[in-house]
């Protein structure tokens, strides 16, 4: 584990710098206002939704009152000057990028929402909002909860199984009534599924539960802090 202070308070995803105006970053565990001091945010508005495990992926534009806070689980929009905000503490966050089209999405997949199959929600949509075809997706999955460490019951994991089938077997590991889950690689294989290409999907950072430089809900329960993950048009 790297010492907090000695930690880059933000990660990035290897090769989008590439993609002109593009802002994006996953921090580390926040502390107060720490969010809303990074150099190049100036004249950004940061969106954010009323997070509720679930698979609704709204559109954002410029003319939504920016303390709207609907209930949703992801975010997408074309606009510049927004930054779309997810906060987790656990579960994975999701960045999609189409640079071509500046298209840009953001996502809270946790086990209901990625059960539920958020990822392929938001790229059904993208597909047909912004008329974005899926190889043409970047994907990262952030910092989460790892295999290692995300025990839960023997039902969720088969509901995973059950559900998607497949591949995502791969992602649970039975140990008795309970089992190891690993939510960033369904997430993987959702995105995989819907035809984004697998040299195109990226995870950063590791387990959110062994790194004390990250918050998680796990680990240290109501008190957790967040992080937050970023994305947006200059």
């Amino acid at each position: 584990m790297i010492p907090f202070a000695a930690a880059p308070l933000w990660l990035h995803v290897t090769g989008w710098e590439r993609f002109p105006g593009l802002v994006h970053g996953f921090s580390r565990r926040l502390g107060d206002k720490e969010a809303l001091l990074q150099p190049g945010w100036d004249g950004f508005v940061l969106r954010t939704v009323k997070q509720v495990h679930g698979d609704r992926v709204i559109p954002v534009s410029p003319t939504d009152g920016s303390t709207s806070r609907p209930e949703a689980d992801g975010m997408m929009t074309t606009a510049q000057g927004i930054l779309l905000g997810i906060a987790t503490a656990d579960c994975v966050p999701v960045l999609l990028v189409e640079p071509h089209r500046r298209v840009i999405a953001a996502l809270h997949a946790g086990w209901r929402g990625t059960l539920k199959g958020i990822c392929a929600q938001a790229i059904a949509q993208l597909t047909r909002v912004y008329n974005v075809t899926p190889h043409s997706l970047w994907v990262a999955l952030g910092p989460a909860i790892g295999a290692c460490c995300y025990e839960v019951g023997r039902e969720v994991g088969e509901a995973f199984v059950r559900t998607w089938g497949g591949q995502s077997a791969q992602a649970w590991q039975p140990r008795g009534e309970k089992g190891f889950l690993d939510l960033r690689l369904i997430n993987y294989l959702q995105c995989v599924e819907q035809g984004v290409p697998p040299p195109q999907i990226q995870s950063v950072g590791g387990c959110t539960f062994c790194d004390h430089t990250f918050a998680s809900y796990r680990r240290e329960g109501e008190r957790a802090g967040r992080q937050l993950s970023i994305i947006g048009w200059r």
